[in-house]
């Protein structure tokens, strides 16, 4: 391996859940590793770290404090290893929390230093007095400004959104289209009959998953159909309490964070709640599987890459009725997935293209 390539730092923090470190990773394995190398900070051991060494065995990955539990001590630790590093780029997909990571890449000496927006909040978000403190540092020492969506980029960066290069939170489709006969079967070794509704995500506060839980509980009352929800978070337990005290647990099952693709090809409508939400991944996933949709009204309009989804406001009386409606899945997915230009095969190049660009702006 060339010894002599690009060394790009990318912190990320945690690493076990969201969209944020399936999104790199969907890059890294596209990028031309011949002439950059990816190292990674996160907040410790997870899946991630086996990933990372399959795709290349020369990366380095740092565990660093949590920035929201220690940021002194995450921030020394950044700076260390940026010293001794010597990075030629510090990509922080930290959003707001960039105001912590960015710093003492800048005080080392880092030529490139990217403050990436990969989500969006409002007042009714957690911590938002924490963000809104954060939002004006977050880019202040940052050389380059990249965001998943317009409205991410808006949201973060407010005055200087025209600024911030737009990277797709592009997938790779061959994975996750979906055939009839792919439906059928994926149904079958899930263990699946009837109506099934998904969510995939992180089981947290913006996700808005127990308004999804009442939602179905009413739409439940009418039609026999079980929920699906992928993923993990710290509002696990109480999701587990509140199916039990529904008497839902016959129809509802929490499954532990994996590849998605599979739940996305047995299931019949895709749900995202969102109280807040800079692109949503996993809307651009269900879509490519070929799954008819329904978000909130929080979900930004980008995520429609197949023109064909539903926005509702946050009325679990309007989302039961919805969930109740069949909708056919849709067999175009892959292209809806090429048009909008959210095919990782094709749209790989960007982020390194964007990466050699920024250097020669920094020489």
């Amino acid at each position: 391996m060339n010894d002599n390539r690009i060394k790009v730092l990318q912190i990320i923090g945690n690493a076990r859940l969201g969209g944020v470190a399936s999104c790199l990773m969907n890059y890294f394995r596209f990028a031309d590793t011949d002439k950059f190398r990816f190292d990674f900070a996160t907040y410790g051991e997870s899946p991630l770290d086996e990933r990372v060494k399959e795709i290349d065995p020369s990366s380095r990955i740092f565990h660093i404090p949590s920035f929201e539990k220690n940021f002194f001590k995450s921030m020394r630790e950044i700076g260390r290893v940026c010293r001794t590093e010597k990075y030629g780029i510090v990509h922080s997909h930290m959003t707001t929390l960039s105001a912590f990571a960015l710093p003492p890449a800048a005080k080392a000496g880092v030529p490139v230093r990217i403050c990436h927006a990969h989500s969006a909040f409002d007042k009714n978000s957690d911590r938002y007095l924490f963000k809104k403190i954060l939002r004006p540092f977050a880019a202040k020492c940052a050389t380059h400004l990249m965001a998943c969506s317009a409205h991410a980029a808006k949201n973060l960066f407010r005055t200087r959104a025209d600024e911030a290069f737009l990277l797709p939170n592009a997938i790779d489709g061959a994975h996750f289209a979906c055939s009839a006969q792919e439906h059928f079967e994926a149904k079958r070794k899930c263990g699946l009959e009837g109506r099934t509704i998904l969510f995939v995500g992180r089981f947290a506060f913006a996700k808005n998953l127990f308004f999804l839980l009442d939602a179905f509980a009413l739409a439940r009352r009418q039609r026999q159909m079980t929920l699906l929800l992928v993923g993990d978070g710290e509002h696990r337990p109480a999701l587990e309490n509140a199916v039990r005290e529904k008497g839902l647990e016959q129809s509802v099952r929490l499954i532990p964070p994996a590849d998605p693709a599979v739940w996305y090809k047995a299931a019949d409508l895709f749900c995202l709640p969102s109280r807040y939400e800079g692109l949503g991944m996993a809307a651009i996933e269900a879509q490519a599987a070929g799954l008819p949709c329904i978000f909130s009204d929080a979900v930004p309009k980008e995520a429609d890459i197949s023109k064909k989804s539903i926005f509702l406001p946050l009325d679990e009386v309007r989302w039961a009725d919805a969930m109740l409606k069949d909708r056919p899945r849709h067999p175009d997915g892959d292209k809806a997935l090429l048009r909008a230009g959210y095919e990782i095969r094709k749209e790989a190049h960007l982020l390194t293209d964007f990466y050699e660009k920024a250097l020669g702006e920094r020489i």
